[in-house]
C-alpha cells in the first residue's frame, strides 16, 4: 500500500499517517515535505479559564484586548524507529516526495497516481488466504500464503500454533470444541509482519 499526503494533513489525519508509517503498513508518498504537523488536543486559553475556575490563586490570568491563545495538550507520540517522538509540530515525513505537475492540477491528479503505482509496483507482494470450516472436533483450516515465511493462528485471542511455511497451499487442524469463533492468521517474512487474515465460523 501507499498512502499519499500533503501539508493539509492535520490532527487524525496526521496520527493516521504516522501509524501507517511507523507500523510499516506500506509506504507515504507526500504531495508536499511534511505533513501539517498536529498531533495533540488543542485547548483554548478561554477553555483552560473555564477548567480552572475556582482555583486560588488563578493561575492564568485574562489576555487584554480579547486576544486569545491555544496549547496544545496530550501530545501524540511516534512508536516504531521513531519511539517516543513528538507528532506535534514534526510531523511526518514522507518516504517519497512528488511535486504536483500540470497534469495534476488540471487531469485528475494522473502523474500522481502513476508516482503512487510506481511506488506500490517496487514492493514486495505477500499472499495470506484462508478458509476455516468445523469438521468433527477440529478446526479445518486451508491457508494459501506467498512470500510469508512464519505463520501464527490465532483462536479468540490465544494463540493456538506456529508454522514455518513456503509458499502454496496447506490444510491445518486446530482442535476446538467452539461451535463459532474467530481466528486470526498472522503472516510473518522474518520477523516483519507482512500480512494478515481474520477468519469467523
Amino acid at each position: 500500500m501507499v498512502l499519499i499526503t500533503n501539508a493539509r494533513c492535520y490532527s487524525t489525519t496526521d496520527i493516521f499517517a504516522a501509524g501507517f508509517q511507523d507500523h510499516g503498513i506500506g509506504k507515504v508518498l507526500g504531495v508536499d515535505n511534511n505533513t501539517g504537523a498536529g498531533g495533540a488536543n488543542v485547548w483554548t486559553h478561554q477553555l483552560l479559564l473555564q477548567l480552572l475556575a475556582g482555583v486560588t490563586p488563578v493561575p492564568l490570568a485574562q489576555l487584554p484586548r480579547n486576544s486569545g491563545m491555544r496549547v496544545a495538550i496530550r501530545r501524540t507520540l511516534r512508536v516504531g524507529r521513531q519511539a517516543g517522538t513528538e507528532l506535534e509540530d514534526l510531523g511526518v515525513v514522507p518516504d517519497a516526495e512528488h511535486k504536483m505537475t500540470r497534469r495534476d492540477i488540471l487531469e485528475g491528479n494522473l502523474d500522481l497516481i502513476e508516482a503512487a503505482a510506481a511506488m506500490v509496483a517496487g514492493l514486495p507482494r505477500f499472499t495470506l488466504d484462508a478458509t476455516a470450516t468445523k469438521v468433527g472436533g477440529n478446526l479445518r483450516v486451508n491457508v494459501t500464503t506467498a512470500n510469508v515465511q512464519r505463520l501464527d493462528f490465532e483462536l479468540n485471542g490465544r494463540p493456538q500454533r506456529s508454522d514455518d511455511v513456503t509458499d502454496g497451499s496447506r490444510t491445518v487442524d486446530l482442535p476446538t470444541a467452539l461451535a463459532h469463533g474467530k481466528l486470526t492468521l498472522r503472516g510473518y517474512r522474518g520477523v516483519e509482519l507482512a500480512a494478515a487474515r481474520r477468519v469467523t465460523f
